[in-house]
């Protein structure tokens, strides 16, 4: 379950999905991740496979720091915090940042690719098959990623 409030929204225009956290005022700025889901994450397969791969790789320790982004804002990962930072603002704007804990960020990525595929599949955007393939490699991944924060818990209890 993602710790943040949200809304989704379906862009008929575009064959689009909207995670729009702006409804959770605990999170400052966050309209930088919904604005990075489909323009520096593209809503391809083989894309969200290799970013969600590598920030698992990033919650499991295998890497320590992962770097994306670039069309809309610069992305920035560690084990426990990512950073988003708009790229088009200017030094001194307070609204050019956000941060969400990392672990957050892979779920919501998770929400939005399987809403994504869902949503392009019931418009016949993408076949079904294809969608059905990949909603079942988010399934999988969603669960990996549960298990990631089950261990962070029980380590937790044994402080």
């Amino acid at each position: 379950m993602i710790k943040y409030r949200y809304t989704i929204e379906y862009k008929e225009d575009f064959n689009e999905v909207i995670v729009d956290l702006g409804i959770d005022s605990s999170l400052k700025n966050c309209y930088l991740i919904s604005n990075s889901l489909g323009s520096d994450i593209f809503g391809d397969f083989a894309t969200i496979q290799e970013e969600i791969g590598n920030l698992i790789d990033l919650l499991k320790g295998k890497i320590t720091l992962y770097e994306g982004g670039g069309n809309v804002n610069l992305i920035n990962s560690d084990k426990s915090f990512t950073t988003f930072e708009d790229i088009f603002a200017e030094e001194d704007e307070e609204d050019r940042t956000c941060e969400i804990e990392t672990l957050e960020y892979v779920k919501i990525l998770l929400l939005w690719a399987k809403e994504n595929f869902q949503y392009k599949s019931q418009r016949g955007a993408i076949l079904k098959e294809e969608a059905e393939l990949a909603v079942d490699w988010i399934e999988e991944k969603s669960i990996e990623v549960c298990e990631i924060e089950n261990q962070g818990r029980d380590k937790l209890d044994l402080i």
